[in-house]
């Protein structure tokens, strides 16, 4: 879609949302013109046409253009809170010296282990599903009040990045309790998850490290689950900075997630068998 100025003739700017030539609105190039006749609009120009997705893509003149994903960008919090649960789940045990009666009661180690896995991943995906829920109604009717230009998804890519960014958040708490039953130490656990995890993702998003290192960043860590939040595609024919600074990430949505699945599964993997070697 394009917007039009008042008068016939005159060039043609690009309406909210839309951009030319992969540049700004207004520095969009390759627009000719319209001519309005016999309550016909004619629009000429030439050049690849996409959406203008916020941060630097979007226009500085208009009012600001969301996605569901800027809703979301608070989750990376949460889930220093859902680790700290997470780790006490496993080291308060240690701690208070509790964890020889639990293991006394159901000597299978690794039964133990996985049966607090299924509890924390459960109630933290309920937790994530909720706090993600509410905060899209939410802020989906405040930009609405404020007039803010939200750029349109379908129901099936917003409900995949809420029940997306719900298995982030409890991917992230298993793999805090297996670090938690590795180290046995709340904070050396805390720390090692938001080092994986939440590092470098912060500096990713907000652009503190180049590009490629960004990119790195969210391939090769548990970090690359976060591409689950990614509600709008690159359009590789418009040239546009498609970083994790602007809400895109290097891999796809399943993919970054399958990469934190695989981190928590030889994260279980060593903690279940250190449990099962180590003295109580």
């Amino acid at each position: 879609m394009l917007g039009v100025g008042g008068g016939g003739g005159g060039p043609a700017t690009p309406g909210p949302g839309v951009s030319g030539g992969g540049a700004p609105p207004a520095a969009a190039s390759g627009l000719g013109g319209y001519h309005q006749s016999a309550g016909q609009l004619t629009v000429s120009g030439s050049g690849d046409i996409s959406p203008v997705i916020g941060g630097p893509l979007g226009s500085s003149s208009g009012p600001p253009e969301l996605t569901t994903t800027d809703y979301l960008t608070g989750a990376f919090l949460g889930l220093i809170a859902v680790a700290a649960v997470a780790t006490m789940f496993m080291t308060a045990e240690y701690r208070r010296r509790l964890i020889r009666t639990t293991l006394t009661a159901s000597p299978l180690r690794g039964r133990v282990l996985a049966a607090k896995a299924i509890v924390i991943g459960s109630v933290a995906f309920l937790a994530g599903l909720v706090a993600v829920s509410c905060a899209a109604v939410i802020d989906t009717d405040v930009a609405d009040h404020r007039g803010d230009f939200v750029f349109p998804v379908s129901w099936t890519t917003e409900l995949r990045v809420i029940l997306g960014t719900a298995a982030l958040v409890a991917a992230a708490a298993v793999l805090t309790l297996a670090v938690a039953t590795i180290v046995r130490r709340s904070a050396p656990a805390i720390t090692l998850v938001i080092v994986t995890v939440v590092v470098p993702y912060f500096l990713s998003v907000t652009g503190a490290v180049p590009a490629g290192v960004a990119n790195w960043l969210l391939r090769i860590t548990p970090a690359a689950g976060f591409a689950l939040q990614q509600s709008t595609p690159a359009y590789y024919q418009v040239q546009a900075p498609y970083s994790p600074a602007t809400g895109f990430y290097p891999l796809a949505p399943w993919t970054g997630f399958a990469v934190l699945c695989a981190w928590t599964v030889l994260a279980l993997a060593a903690a279940a068998y250190l449990l099962r070697r180590r003295d109580a």
